[in-house]
């Protein structure tokens, strides 16, 4: 398979699952190569972000504190370097857009980005897919990411971490577009 551009898998991980009341915490992305879709690079970052008002049922699934932000980057350097890092000419995808694709554009508009530098009417949602082929498979399970993630083979994540859910997310599309 040959996809148009190279994918960039991206993960998030937030203070809400609201996109509306959430702040990044960690942003992490894996690019794929377009036809063998194997690892070119990746990036991961802790955000400057003060947990006050953060959801605590958040902070548990993700595990980040206070002392891991203290000496982090914000929001606008990191942006900048993810940016730079991988470039707009890509393909975006995660695992469930909702989240993440909002908190990417929150960056990109907080640090005065053009947001449509990036070809942001084609993304690529990673959950549906999964679950159609899930469902192809005779699945009868639960929608959330572990019940699937394990019925699609994968480790269970305990503490979510952006870099290694990119990583899942990439070996489940390898898993889905192979077989």
């Amino acid at each position: 398979m040959n996809f148009i551009k190279d994918i960039l898998l991206i993960d998030f991980e937030t203070t809400d699952i609201d996109p509306e009341k959430a702040q990044p915490l960690q942003l992490a992305g894996v690019l794929l190569d377009k036809t063998s879709l194997q690892e070119k690079d990746s990036f991961s970052s802790f955000i400057k972000q003060d947990l006050k008002g953060a959801n605590p049922i958040a902070l548990k699934v993700n595990g980040i504190t206070e002392e891991v932000l203290r000496s982090a980057p914000t929001q606008n350097e990191v942006i900048d370097s993810f940016i730079k890092k991988f470039g707009k000419d890509v393909l975006l995808a995660s695992w469930v857009q909702y989240l993440d694709r909002a908190m990417l554009y929150k960056m990109i508009k907080t640090a005065n980005i053009d947001v449509t530098s990036y070809d942001y009417y084609h993304y690529l949602d990673l959950w549906p897919v999964g679950y159609i082929y899930l469902i192809k498979q005779g699945y009868t399970g639960g929608i959330r990411s572990e019940e699937m993630f394990e019925a699609l083979g994968m480790p269970a994540r305990g503490t979510h971490d952006a870099l290694n859910d990119c990583r899942i997310t990439a070996d489940i599309l390898r898993k889905i577009v192979n077989e």
